[in-house]
């Protein structure tokens, strides 16, 4: 049998032999790492998100207090960007402008994605990586919004999800929803009350991009019995919301919020003046309803267990939810201890980058293997950049400017070089840049003006070539949960392409049947390991067996 056709095979049939500890690494982890004990229970899982929260986020590269100090060094060098186009001194290459703006952010994004992949393939609480990606993909903004998002992103999962994932849902709310990067993800700085001072002065009126999402995205769920008029309602509750440009801090202006009393969904908001407590007492309610609750439960169960969820076990979250007044541990415990969590093997795909970090973890591959790659080393070219972007619009007035970067790519084609041409992985300490005086964090231009790394073809750039690139989902929905959007012929191909660059340069003298028994254990079909066995060489096998249904399923 050929690789697409094991690939490509039916649903895997759940072994009736199926230790939990399998069924543990592959439905609720990013599958086994040789020499790391799998969880073994539910309890074990519930440690792992226990440690996940306590543990120091690796991402953003330079912290998250360096990431808040390097605003002001984005803003000195775009002040000394724009000043160069007025005095027409900018640098060239050639005939070709570089913007150090541009080139620092590009830089910035592509060192916390590499991070982000490292830490979840070393990670030994993968249950908590996944509760992280599944929050992220629920709170979903896109660092393809505007140029500073690029700066946004990896800080917003950082500093506002991943702290808030074992306690109660009304603080992971608010923290999502009153984060910068969500206020510039769903364009809050552009919604101002009609009748409120700023409105009246400008001619300024509402955007309901936020209020909508809030209600149909991160609460209570489409079809939950809201209606035109309690977005509407909502949006002007939400009005004097804001960020501070230079800092990325919210606030609230009074001088943008609707004056007045305004009723959502029976509830009312606002008086003679408008003040933040207004928006957090409307998180907090929207985060107590019963649709709410269902709604999430719900999208748990379709991300962990099956698209078409068990409703007994939604029920069962539902119920701990309102009797432990929302606490997330205590849902997630549920459904971890509910029997038909651990039912029905293979009900969802594997979506990229969780194969991506399984198939790492499978293989044992060194993190520092993973980390970006030089501009100059051999293999796919260095990121282009597009020196229009940016050159006028200055970190943190990107978003008011409405202004779409393009997207962060890994190089020409499918960003796949050669596993045979292209060299280890560096950890790249930051080329200084001087600004205002002082050596920053900020990555500067190479000397023909580019960016001075590249997406790493083992880690963030397979992931752009495999469909789902990393804090870049294509709307504020996210990423699709359904397993036909992802086990497809065409992404299979790719899939096992990329398995067989990866195997060739870290499978070594591995043997895939004795790897097969590590990693698949009990899950493993019978076809599957006389398709591994048989294969005609060790990387032959190694990769079959990434490409299997029980690899490519959980």
């Amino acid at each position: 049998m050929s690789s697409a056709a094991i690939a490509a095979s039916g649903t895997p049939a759940e072994s009736a032999a199926s230790t939990l500890a399998t069924i543990a690494a592959h439905r609720f982890g990013y599958g086994v790492r040789p020499g790391e004990a799998p969880a073994a229970d539910a309890a074990a899982l519930i440690a792992q998100v226990r440690r996940g929260v306590a543990e120091a986020c690796p991402f953003p590269y330079d912290g998250i207090a360096g990431r808040r100090a390097s605003f002001a060094q984005f803003r000195a060098l775009s002040e000394a960007q724009r000043q160069a186009r007025r005095d027409g001194t900018v640098r060239l290459v050639g005939d070709r402008p570089v913007n150090p703006v541009q080139i620092g952010l590009a830089a910035a994004f592509l060192r916390d994605q590499h991070l982000k992949v490292q830490h979840a393939a070393a990670s030994p609480n993968g249950f908590f990586e996944r509760l992280a990606s599944f929050w992220f993909n629920h709170f979903a903004v896109s660092a393809a919004k505007n140029p500073n998002m690029r700066l946004l992103v990896g800080l917003y999962e950082a500093e506002a999800l991943r702290p808030n994932l074992a306690g109660s849902f009304t603080p992971l709310l608010q923290a999502a929803v009153l984060h910068p990067a969500m206020l510039a993800y769903l364009d809050q700085s552009q919604s101002i009350g009609p009748d409120s001072p700023v409105g009246l002065d400008r001619g300024r009126g509402l955007n309901e991009n936020l209020a909508r999402e809030l209600i149909e995205l991160h609460t209570m769920g489409a079809g939950s019995g809201y209606s035109q008029q309690d977005v509407r309602a909502a949006a002007l509750v939400l009005t004097g919301l804001d960020y501070n440009s230079w800092a990325f801090e919210t606030t609230f202006r009074e001088n943008r919020a609707e004056p007045g009393v305004h009723r959502v969904l029976g509830r009312d908001y606002g008086g003679p003046e408008r003040r933040y407590g207004d928006v957090t007492a409307l998180l907090a309610d929207l985060s107590g309803m019963e649709a709410t609750r269902r709604h999430i439960c719900r999208k748990l169960v379709v991300h962990f267990i099956a698209d078409d969820p068990p409703p007994e076990v939604v029920e069962a979250m539902v119920a701990t939810w309102t009797a432990s007044d929302g606490n997330l541990l205590s849902v997630y415990r549920t459904m971890l201890e509910h029997p038909r969590s651990w039912e029905q093997a293979g009900q969802k795909a594997r979506q990229p980058l969780d194969f991506v970090v399984a198939s790492l973890r499978a293989l044992d591959v060194p993190t520092e293997a993973l980390a970006p790659l030089p501009a100059n080393s051999a293999g796919a070219p260095a990121m282009e950049t597009d020196p229009a972007q940016m050159a006028e619009t200055p970190p943190g007035e990107a978003d008011r400017a409405g202004e779409i970067a393009p997207p962060i790519t890994a190089g020409s084609g499918s960003g796949m070089a050669d596993p045979q041409t292209v060299p280890g992985a560096v950890n790249m300490a930051a080329p200084p840049m001087t600004v205002a005086g002082g050596a920053g964090a900020v990555m500067a231009p190479t000397e023909d003006g580019r960016v001075p790394i590249r997406a790493n073809p083992f880690s963030v750039a397979a992931l752009q070539a495999l469909g789902q690139p990393l804090w870049r989902p294509p709307s504020p929905a996210g990423w699709d949960e359904g397993l036909s959007a992802w086990i497809t012929a065409s992404q299979l191909t790719q899939r096992i392409g990329w398995s067989h660059r990866l195997v060739a340069r870290f499978g070594g003298d591995q043997d895939p049947r004795a790897l097969l028994g590590t990693v698949l254990a009990d899950a493993a079909r019978d076809d599957t390991i006389e398709v591994v066995t048989r294969a005609p060489s060790r990387q032959a096998g190694l990769a079959l067996l990434l490409g299997s249904p029980e690899f490519n399923r959980r």
